[in-house]
C-alpha cells in the first residue's frame, strides 16, 4: 500500500522515514516507515509492500532487548490510524551528524577499502583476508552522514572526534561496540549473521545519548544465513543486497550514468518482500507484532474435535499444524496476517502461533488454497513440515 501523507507538519523526509512535527506534545516527533526502498542512493519504485511495519516492528523489538545497554528515543506507539503498525512517536534530540558503523565481518565499502591499503577507516587489518571473511575483533567504522541522494564518506576516528569531540566520539564508540556484540550473539543464535550495521545516535537536553531512529533493520544491517555463510563465496541474505545485486548485475542501469534506475520487476520485489519477512520471523519469533490493519479473529474452542475434509462446512476452520525446527519457538507469529494479503490470499482471518487457525467464508471450497497458503507462508528454512486439517 502507498503510505498517506499526514495532515500534521513534515519536519524531514528521507529516503524511507517521514518525520513529523506534532503541534499538541511539544519535544514529541512522529516517525513513519514507508515501504519504499533505496539502494545506491537511489529511492527505487515501486515500494517493497509491508517493508515499513517490518522496520518499525523490528526496531520496537531490539528496542527492548538494548535497554539495558543504551536508552532509545521511543515514547509511544499511540498514533494516527492511518499509519498504525509503521509508525512511532519519539524525542526530539539533537542528532549527532555521522553514522555509527560496526563491522564484524568485511565487506562492501569495508572490503573494497581493504583491497586498496590493507585498511578500513584507518584500522589495519590482517593479510590474506576475504570477501566476507569475519574479523577477529568488530571494528568501529564511522561515517558522515552527507545530503540526500549523495553518497556518506567513511570517516577515521579523529575525524569523529573533531566533529563530536572526544568525549562523545568515546562513548560513540563504546556504546556502538556494545550493541553490536549483544545483537550479534542474538542473531548467532537463531542462525543469523549480523554481518555489518549502522547506528545512530541523538542527545538529550541534558547530555544524555540516545539510540535513535531505526536500529538493526535489513535496511541498516546485512544479514547473512549462518549456514551458507563462507568467506570469499557469500552467503544468502535477509536485507536489501538482493536489490542491489539485481540493479548491479542484471539490471543493465550503470551506476556511474545520470539515469535513474529501473523499476524493479516483480519478482524482485516479492522475493526482497519474503527476505525481510524471513528476517522479522527468524529473529524474532514473531512476537510483538504491531499489525496495520489486523481484524480480530473470532474465538474458538480450545479443544476441538478433528473431521475429515467432506465434512467441512461454513462453521469449520482449517488448522494449520506447524512443525518447525527445535531452536525455532514461534516461526512467523504475527507476520502472517500481514503476509496473506499480499500474496494474494483474501477473505482469510488468521489465527497465528505455531499452530495457526484460518476462518473465511466459502472455506469449502478453498482447501487447495490453504494448502497452498501454508506453503507460501512457510516456505522458508526455519519450518520443518506442517499438516493441514479441518476442525468445527
Amino acid at each position: 500500500m502507498v503510505t498517506p501523507h499526514l495532515d500534521l507538519p513534515l519536519l524531514a523526509e528521507g529516503k524511507v522515514r517521514r518525520l513529523y512535527r506534532l503541534p499538541d506534545q511539544p519535544g514529541r516527533l512522529l516517525m513513519v516507515a514507508t515501504d519504499r526502498i533505496s539502494a545506491y542512493d537511489h529511492v527505487l519504485t515501486p515500494d517493497v509492500p509491508g517493508k515499513g511495519a517490518i522496520l518499525t516492528n523490528m526496531s520496537l523489538w531490539w528496542f527492548d532487548h538494548l535497554a539495558d545497554i543504551v536508552d532509545n528515543h521511543l515514547v509511544s506507539l499511540d498514533v494516527p490510524a492511518e499509519v498504525t503498525g509503521r509508525a512511532m512517536v519519539v524525542e526530539e534530540l539533537d542528532m549527532f551528524p555521522v553514522e555509527c558503523v560496526v563491522r564484524g565481518y568485511l565487506t562492501g565499502s569495508g572490503w573494497a577499502e581493504y583491497q586498496r591499503s590493507h585498511c578500513v577507516c584507518g584500522i589495519q587489518l590482517p593479510d590474506g583476508l576475504q570477501d566476507g571473511s569475519r574479523l577477529e575483533e568488530p571494528i568501529f567504522t564511522p561515517a558522515a552522514k552527507a545530503p540526500q541522494g549523495e553518497h556518506d564518506e567513511n570517516i577515521d576516528y579523529l575525524h569523529l572526534v573533531k566533529l563530536v569531540g572526544p568525549e562523545v566520539a568515546a562513548q560513540l564508540h563504546d556504546l556502538s561496540l556494545r550493541i553490536y556484540q549483544r545483537a550479534e550473539e542474538i542473531a548467532r543464535e537463531r542462525g543469523i549473521i549480523l554481518a555489518d550495521t549502522k547506528f545512530e545516535f541523538g542527545r538529550r537536553a541534558d547530555g544524555t545519548i540516545v539510540l535513535a531512529d531505526e536500529v538493526l533493520t535489513p535496511d541498516s544491517s546485512r544479514f547473512w544465513d549462518a549456514e551458507t555463510w563462507r568467506p570469499g563465496q557469500g552467503a544468502d541474505s535477509f536485507d536489501k543486497q538482493y536489490v542491489r545485486d539485481w540493479l548491479a548485475n542484471e539490471s543493465g542501469w550503470d551506476r556511474a550514468s545520470d539515469q535513474e534506475p529501473p523499476a524493479l520487476p516483480d519478482d524482485v520485489v516479492t522475493a526482497t518482500s519474503r527476505r525481510y519477512e524471513e528476517a522479522w520471523a527468524r529473529l524474532t519469533g514473531g512476537e510483538g507484532f504491531v499489525e496495520e490493519d489486523a481484524p480480530a479473529a473470532p474465538d474458538v474452542p480450545d479443544e476441538p474435535d478433528s473431521h475429515s475434509a467432506d465434512r467441512i462446512g461454513a462453521m469449520s476452520r482449517v488448522v494449520v499444524e506447524v512443525m518447525p525446527k527445535p531452536e525455532i519457538l514461534d516461526p512467523q507469529g504475527k507476520t502472517i496476517t500481514s503476509v496473506l494479503a499480499r500474496l494474494g490470499h483474501d477473505g482469510l482471518t488468521v489465527r497465528q502461533g505455531k499452530r495457526f487457525e484460518i476462518t473465511g467464508e466459502g472455506l469449502e471450497n478453498r482447501l487447495d488454497e490453504i494448502s497452498q497458503v501454508a506453503s507460501e507462508l512457510l516456505a522458508n528454512t526455519v519450518i520443518e513440515s506442517f499438516d493441514v486439517h479441518v476442525e468445527d
